[in-house]
């Protein structure tokens, strides 16, 4: 049956398939709902579309009134054009906020809510009459004004389900990407509604780039990279204009060492970047949301230096690991938001079980090169010295030290470099990242 947009082929596997993940995703996140899949489509193509178009109201199918006073009012009013500015041309985010205005809708009907289209397949008058009296209402809010309202909420969170695209997909000039995160559309949007992510990315987003910071290490090498241009008489990385020069010039150039070079690299190979979080009580409040937004931080870095990414949080025990690698597809990083975002701070302290762990996860993980342990906590608790340092050497890992509020003799003893952090600022945040 189609739907109440121009151009728009109901039929069409693609398009049906695009209905459907709104559909799929309503299911997941709220479950006993039930819309036609070309309303679906038409709130879809609303938002994805540049200049979608409307059919006349003469040209309205049977039964598709309501969904008609839907989309029109999603093209008319003044919120929902705000919201088409993060969702046009963008199949992601026209899922993503697809799913979350039907959700809002469904808390705006109240009762309604398993049926947004009532009154279907009745005849076109009757259809018409009981419209006429919803919008009129019996003291709650008519039809139009609970789209409208929809609307609103939805462009509320439109900004953070942007922001973890963004984070997840890993923007960055030059960079392009071959996945997506349309398969977990049901992951980001219990992200926007049910944690303090949006608080993490907030944070985040307040540090200078991180992609400028970030310097991956790297020789000079005859047969690496090409990176750039020098001068000198190196012959191996003579750039094949200068052989065009005349013979007797092109000798003075090698003598004088003014030949143009190829500048070629190769990046030395690391290990994986290692987080050891305290979450026990007294990382509370602010100390907790910025040691968080750290750890996110560092995860970036280990995208620019394509190291394997481990975290893991501890109290008086260490809990659940997660990995992700430089190629992760961006539902595993999408979970790596969702497991940082819950974790809540409570219980005591014990960094020396928690640094023998992660030596231990550094070894059956097979890395070859050296890696990072970079230990966040406010923790001053007694350190097993000596068996830690063992552990470190045997890992072959440098240990990172990031103290808040406080100070810890054995850490400060045992660690390649500790910082202690005093204001939980974005300054600081990017010199732990820099480390």
């Amino acid at each position: 049956m189609p739907g109440v947009l121009k151009n728009i082929d109901y039929l069409d596997p693609f398009t049906r398939y695009k209905g459907q993940k709104i559909l799929d995703n309503l299911k997941r996140l709220k479950g006993g709902v039930e819309i036609p899949l070309e309303m679906a489509i038409d709130v879809y193509y609303t938002l994805y579309l540049p200049f979608p178009q409307i059919v006349e109201v003469s040209d309205v199918p049977l039964g598709k009134e309501r969904q008609y006073k839907l989309i029109k009012t999603m093209l008319s009013d003044e919120e929902a054009k705000k919201l088409r500015l993060y969702t046009v041309a963008d199949s992601f985010a026209s899922v993503a906020l697809g799913t979350l205005f039907f959700l809002n809708l469904f808390s705006e009907l109240g009762s309604e809510e398993k049926d947004i289209e009532r009154g279907s397949g009745r005849g076109e008058s009757g259809m018409r009459n009981q419209q006429q009296n919803e919008d009129e209402g019996d003291g709650g809010k008519s039809f139009e004004e609970s789209v409208k309202s929809a609307i609103k909420k939805t462009v509320d969170s439109a900004e953070t389900v942007k922001e973890i695209q963004h984070f997840v997909y890993g923007y960055k000039a030059g960079v392009g990407h071959t996945l997506n995160l349309d398969d977990d559309v049901a992951t980001v949007l219990r992200l926007v509604r049910n944690t303090d992510i949006k608080n993490i990315l907030n944070v985040l987003t307040r540090v200078p780039d991180i992609v400028s910071a970030v310097k991956k290490k790297r020789i000079g090498y005859q047969r690496g990279e090409i990176e750039g241009y020098s001068r000198g008489s190196d012959i191996e990385r003579i750039v094949y204009t200068e052989l065009a020069y005349p013979q007797l010039y092109f000798y003075t150039k090698i003598a004088e060492g003014d030949l143009l070079l190829f500048e070629k690299v190769m990046y030395l190979t690391m290990g994986p970047i290692y987080v050891l979080l305290d979450k026990s009580g007294s990382m509370d409040g602010n100390k907790i949301l910025w040691a968080k937004a750290t750890a996110l931080a560092l995860f970036m870095r280990s995208r620019l230096e394509r190291r394997t990414f481990f975290i893991r949080f501890f109290d008086s025990e260490p809990y659940e690991m997660i990995s992700i690698k430089p190629n992760a597809k961006p539902s595993y990083v999408a979970k790596l938001l969702e497991y940082i975002a819950m974790i809540r701070n409570g219980g005591g302290t014990d960094i020396s079980k928690a640094l023998m762990t992660a030596c231990n996860d550094i070894l059956k993980s097979g890395a070859k090169d050296a890696s990072d342990i970079i230990l966040i906590t406010d923790g001053e608790d007694r350190i097993a010295k000596s068996l830690v340092k063992k552990a470190l050497v045997h890992a072959k890992a440098r240990l990172i030290s990031v103290m808040i509020m406080g100070d810890n003799e054995d850490l400060k003893d045992i660690s390649d470099n500790y910082m202690k952090v005093v204001k939980l600022s974005d300054k600081e945040m990017l010199t732990v990242v820099k480390s």
